[in-house]
């Protein structure tokens, strides 16, 4: 959802600084792991972050027109997103976006793990090669990968040495539509 579908002011390094994380670690992943009241705080102020930035957050230029254009091609859509579900269900009523399935993280393992990807292709009968998962972040393409869809990484700016393991790199979203043949 950030950084693909919308652009929002999340600074992952000032989160994980505000809540005690290490640059290295995943932000969801180390609060789980906090004692019990510790996670608690870290959960409510991370929801509070997500929220904030949802109300800030604008439209990634094209995906409008990508999603339209999708939709028309009859091909089935899937948000799988790390967010938690209010600031997910904001997004989507703020900018009238609409996805055959809307999953966020509290709808079961997140990514990195491939479970959300294979279990989103289940519900909606689709085989996972046949599916294309879009994203800006590395735990996109390790997801995507390990269920073994295609990894399409959408980066804006610097590429990171790891941009190598998607299986397509793009610079603007509207690029997809080429990768999909449509």
């Amino acid at each position: 959802m950030d950084g693909t579908l919308v652009r929002s002011p999340l600074d992952f390094r000032a989160i994980r600084r505000e809540l005690g994380i290490a640059p290295t670690e995943g932000i969801l992943e180390a609060i789980a792991a906090m004692p019990t009241e510790a996670r608690r705080h870290a959960e409510r102020r991370l929801l509070e972050i997500e929220l904030e930035a949802a109300r800030q957050s604008s439209l990634t230029p094209g995906a409008g027109e990508v999603l339209r254009r999708v939709a028309q091609a009859g091909l089935k859509t899937a948000l799988l997103t790390r967010n938690a579900g209010a600031a997910m269900e904001m997004v989507l009523a703020r900018f009238g976006l609409r996805f055959d399935l809307a999953w966020s993280r509290e709808f079961g393992p997140i990514k990195p793990e491939p479970d959300g990807i294979l279990r989103a292709c289940r519900t909606l009968g689709l085989a996972p090669a046949r599916v294309a998962c879009v994203g800006d972040f590395r735990y996109d393409v390790m997801a995507a990968r390990s269920a073994g869809a295609a990894s399409v990484l959408l980066l804006e700016g610097d590429r990171p040495d790891w941009a190598a393991e998607a299986d397509c790199v793009i610079d603007r979203l509207e690029e997809i539509l080429e990768f999909l043949g449509i």
